[in-house]
């Protein structure tokens, strides 16, 4: 389901246009990996590669959910101003002495909340997932910034799995994200969630008609969005060390981009969580390697966004000239 075929009878030049798509990543990751080698001296060093895993590991997570979202054809654009409020309940809880524990299972379940929140908008409420996650990012940044209130949270990681914490110079944290990666791979291939997830972004009325739970399946991929980013926000805790009122809006952006660029249909019905992974892979090693270069960190947003809207035009492009040929071949 994350690799895209084409039938024998489509002409040479479609499946040249699919081989290109498949490829086009592994390529891209390539040549950036040997630019930033020779332009930024340290890019490939241990303890750098190991700074790259720890800093994108709470991204890691929110893109994973994104990608559930987007295989439906929808979108979450709450993800980043839903994290820093579970990040400022959080940490508020374990600087005040809560058990650690007790903390995790309170913020997984508070992130599970607000996804619960856009999943009964968008599906009870039928309202369009861009327009009310765009809402909910809004109301999200409110409620940060009047819990904020002015004060920093200082805290250190809840848990060291979810902090800076090595083993054998490896991450922890990068151990939990490659696990929660599997699960979800597994779970797209092999599980009956995840055949719903593709029938639905394929074409959800179809997928109704065939006894699908459309409406359920999308509410548990927004609900499990926000068990993610409850998780994410721990990290983000341990990574950053401290909650202020712009916590996590600067995630939103290279979330999207971690799907979209590693080849997750915006459409819907096409991709998964391991073409993330790479996706992810590119834009964590494009962010690193600017800043290891020394150009100003503002470049950054300017460099994520333009992969953002060509990874988006290419994808648009591709599947509306293979609908079209197969469409010529019926």
């Amino acid at each position: 389901m994350t690799t895209t075929t084409v039938p024998s009878a489509f002409a040479p030049s479609a499946r040249m246009l699919v081989l290109l798509r498949n490829a086009l990543l592994p390529i891209l990751l390539i040549a950036e990996v040997i630019f930033f080698t020779v332009a930024a001296p340290g890019f490939l060093s241990a303890a750098n590669l190991a700074n790259v895993v720890i800093n994108s590991a709470d991204l890691a997570l929110l893109a994973a959910g994104v990608t559930l979202v987007v295989l439906l054809a929808g979108i979450d654009v709450s993800v980043g101003p839903m994290l820093g409020v579970v990040a400022w309940v959080g940490a508020t809880l374990f600087v005040a002495g809560m058990p650690p524990p007790l903390v995790v299972v309170i913020s997984v379940l508070l992130g599970g909340a607000l996804g619960a929140i856009n999943g009964g908008l968008v599906v009870g409420g039928r309202i369009s997932p861009i327009i009310t996650t765009l809402g909910t990012a809004a109301i999200f940044k409110t409620v940060l910034f009047v819990l904020w209130n002015s004060t920093d949270v200082f805290a250190g990681p809840v848990v060291p799995a979810l902090g800076p914490a090595r083993a054998g110079g490896i991450p922890l944290v990068g151990l939990v994200v490659l696990a929660v990666f599997g699960v979800l791979a597994y779970v797209l291939r092999h599980r009956v969630f995840g055949r719903r997830l593709f029938a639905i972004g394929n074409d959800a009325e179809g997928a109704r008609l065939l006894g699908v739970p459309v409406g359920r399946t999308a509410f548990a991929a927004y609900v499990l969005v926000g068990v993610l980013v409850g998780v994410a926000a721990l990290i983000y805790v341990g990574r950053v060390g401290v909650v202020q009122a712009t916590a996590g809006n600067e995630l939103t952006l290279p979330a999207i981009a971690a799907v979209v660029v590693g080849g997750t249909s915006i459409l819907g019905g096409e991709g998964g969580v391991l073409r993330t992974l790479g996706g992810l892979a590119f834009i964590a090693l494009l962010q690193n390697g600017v800043v290891l270069m020394g150009v100003p960190p503002l470049w950054n947003g300017v460099l994520v966004g333009a992969a953002v809207a060509l990874a988006v035009a290419f994808d648009v492009l591709t599947r509306r000239t293979l609908d079209k040929r197969i469409g010529a071949k019926k």
